[in-house]
């Protein structure tokens, strides 16, 4: 049992140490979140939407960014249809000359797509964007500007969830806020890691340095994100500039959606393991991916303990009244009230309620930054810092399972 409690030290004092990491990085470039980087010039812009049975979402996205408030001989709209079986095509067809249409002779994904994009697209700066997400109109002129850094390869915007209607998009808008703000603290330490397809814009020059979107990866967002600083490339945050996505609005398709994630960020951890403690990488390779990758394996095994635990106090529960027939009575005239205090204030337990109240601060940080009040979201904020973790450790768990045993990889 002493190799347990260790693992458990282990596990929490990681989730303590990245929790003070955040907030040490927020204390120390709190006048600098909300700041926005003024553009001298209006480049030329292609935005490109790859689509797959997007039916029912492809208009709106396209009506969006025609309605940016951008110059409109410098911006041009590129949509891929990746063969689609639905009305994708026809929809696309409807906007006539605003917008240029491609098509795909056979399926070949979203990052074959991007590609074909970027090598007809006549921009010097490449917007990507799912064909299931909205923007602001003013998202171009709030990110444009931190190109005038030649360094700069990629600018991320704020992602958000269009419009959460159950309670389960609800959770994940609390989530999405939190990722707004940590995305932003990465950017101040240079480890971005992650380019969303909500409008992430690009360098075309970068881009094609790099060899392109990598077809086939769970996580091309990844992949490209790790590609740009391997080639020495920083990338940006403007968490002003607004994008929204629709998330998932049931368990199944969240299940799947996050499976995906997660075997795409254990491929691309693994894939670019040379970063890991590399000095090279600065903040990315000696802090971010290796705790990133150590943090997961600590999600999995706390679940894990978590699961035996439980599983083991049931059974003997259950084992124990089978034994007396049932009868309550002498079970709780035995019961050790003493010894079940200590183990509520034992270490173990103290270490993650600490984890715990760091976790709410950062999370209440996070809805400061994004100038979002909290009590019209506080049943959500709860569920999400208290309940929605043991789903998140459920789903790192058997993605993890998903990879140990091969299963096939699907988008």
């Amino acid at each position: 049992m002493e190799i347990v409690h260790i693992i458990n030290y282990f596990a929490w004092f990681i989730f303590v140490f990245i929790a003070v990491v955040w907030i040490l990085v927020l204390l120390q470039n709190r006048e600098r979140y909300p700041r926005n980087v003024r553009p001298k010039k209006m480049p030329f812009i292609s935005v490109l939407i790859p689509a797959y049975n997007e039916e029912d979402t492809l208009e709106k996205t396209i009506k969006s960014v025609l309605e940016i408030d951008y110059p409109k001989n410098l911006l041009e709209v590129i949509v891929i249809n990746d063969c689609s079986k639905d009305r994708t095509r026809e929809i696309a067809e409807k906007f006539g000359n605003k917008i240029r249409l491609l098509d795909n002779e056979k399926n070949r994904g979203k990052a074959y797509s991007l590609n074909r994009g970027v090598e007809a697209a006549k921009g010097g700066l490449i917007a990507c964007l799912d064909a299931d997400s909205v923007v602001e109109k003013g998202i171009i002129k709030k990110m444009i500007g931190y190109f005038e850094n030649k360094q700069i390869g990629a600018v991320t915007p704020a992602l958000g969830v269009f419009r959460a209607q159950n309670f389960l998009e609800k959770i994940q808008y609390v989530e999405y806020l939190l990722n707004v703000f940590l995305r932003k603290t990465l950017a101040f330490m240079d480890a971005v890691h992650v380019t969303p397809g909500v409008f992430t814009i690009y360098r075309k020059n970068v881009l094609e340095d790099v060899g392109g979107f990598e077809v086939g990866n769970l996580t091309e967002d990844m992949e490209i994100a790790l590609k740009l600083h391997k080639a020495g490339y920083k990338i940006e945050n403007n968490m002003n500039a607004k994008s929204y996505t629709h998330c998932p609005d049931k368990w199944k398709s969240l299940f799947n959606q996050r499976i995906r994630w997660y075997r795409g960020a254990i491929q691309n951890s693994i894939k670019y393991k040379y970063m890991f403690f590399n000095p090279k990488y600065g903040n990315l390779g000696m802090f971010l991916l290796p705790f990133n990758f150590i943090s997961v394996f600590a999600i999995i095994i706390i679940f894990m303990l978590m699961a035996w635990n439980y599983l083991t106090a049931i059974s003997n529960f259950i084992w124990k009244l089978y034994l007396i027939n049932f009868d309550l009575a002498p079970l709780m005239s035995s019961f050790d009230w003493n010894f079940a205090l200590m183990n509520l204030f034992s270490s173990p337990v103290l270490f993650a309620f600490f984890g715990l109240a760091l976790g709410a601060y950062v999370l209440y940080i996070s809805f400061r930054v994004n100038g979002i009040e909290i009590k019209s979201r506080r049943p959500q904020y709860f569920v999400y810092l208290v309940v929605f973790p043991f789903a998140l450790m459920a789903f790192w768990f058997l993605a993890l399972v998903h990879e140990v045993f091969r299963v096939k990889r699907k988008w």
